[in-house]
């Protein structure tokens, strides 16, 4: 009899070494900016990187979510109340969300995974894209604005002035800017900036670009795509191209085109580098993930096209990229 329970015990020993280091059920919390498309694909984004990692939902992965509907008065207690749920790794979601956390949250314990940031760096999350920090990295959603720029022009080829839509009180948008600025001049275009300081204010800013500008550039903060509907009915009474890095504004026809690196992508990349945190990986060891070049993705609509009189360029005959009615 004790000869067998030897052999039990170290069968029972054996297969415990053979059980996955994930085996255990995380705690994930999800911090988020507020209820918009591009956001909700970015959480969807980040919860795919998870399971193709092997971390699924009811079965070793808990998530606990919440957002303060765009309100910044509310980031604290909502990340207090994350907090207090004892999250092995926590998500935050947007520039707003993310800043209020590594600064409120120095002394935590767990991981923060940043996403989708229009520019990491910029905002001074991370010092450089070669690493991440003590408990923080994530993805970004950096545009190459030389290639967006061109893919403008080639769309509304007598573009010489831009008007940018941007949000006065937002670090993305201002990453936008200096993102911009210095490329704007390479390809003869002259930038207008038109500060929007609440969502409401959207109809009267794009009604105050018609006649100064060629086309509208909202850029992609979330306060300024709160008001995607009004950008595009006020732009569209105007004949007004309206260009964007957010291709839901195109497949919903609002906007003409984009040239735009995918929220879900920069989602996905999020989960993947979560998922490496919880196997135990450090995040200084995980560079914040920026796309590339090729990972900049074309859309067109084909009812803005039509709308405003407009071609589709001949180098884009074949791009696959046109949304149709």
């Amino acid at each position: 009899m004790r000869t067998f329970a030897k052999i039990v015990a170290v069968a029972a020993l054996a297969g415990s070494a053979l059980l996955p280091v994930h085996a255990k059920t995380y705690k994930v919390a999800i911090a988020g900016w507020g209820p918009h498309p591009t956001l909700d694909e970015t959480i969807a984004g980040f919860k795919q990187g998870l399971a193709e990692e092997g971390f699924k939902e009811g079965e070793n992965l808990e998530f606990d979510e919440s957002n303060v509907n765009f309100d910044r008065s509310l980031i604290p207690q909502m990340l207090n109340k994350l907090v207090s749920g004892n999250p092995d790794l926590m998500a935050t979601i947007a520039t707003p969300v993310s800043l209020t956390a590594i600064q409120q949250l120095r002394s935590r314990t767990f991981p923060i995974v940043f996403t989708p940031i229009a520019d990491p760096v910029h905002a001074g999350m991370v010092s450089g894209w070669e690493k991440g920090e003590k408990l923080l990295t994530g993805s970004s959603v950096a545009l190459d604005y030389d290639a967006v720029l061109g893919f403008f022009k080639k769309i509304v080829p007598n573009l010489k002035r831009l008007g940018v839509l941007y949000d006065t009180g937002d670090d993305s948008s201002s990453a936008a800017l200096d993102g911009i600025k210095p490329i704007a001049e390479a390809h003869g275009i002259s930038l207008v900036l038109i500060g929007v300081d609440n969502p409401s204010e959207l109809p009267q800013r794009v009604q105050s670009a018609v006649g100064r500008v060629d086309a509208l550039y909202p850029v992609a903060s979330g306060r300024i795509q709160q008001g995607a509907a009004a950008i595009a009915s006020t732009a569209d009474r105007a004949k007004l191209p309206v260009l964007t890095s957010v291709p839901q504004m195109v497949q919903h026809h609002q906007a003409l085109a984009a040239l735009a690196v995918s929220f879900r992508q920069s989602g996905e990349a999020a989960g993947r580098i979560a998922a490496r945190l919880l196997k135990g990986e450090s995040a200084e060891s995980i560079p914040a993930w920026k796309p590339s070049p090729e990972e900049h993705h074309p859309m067109i609509s084909e009812v803005r096209l039509k709308a405003l009189g407009l071609t589709l360029p001949e180098s884009l005959k074949d791009c696959n990229c046109v949304v149709s009615e």
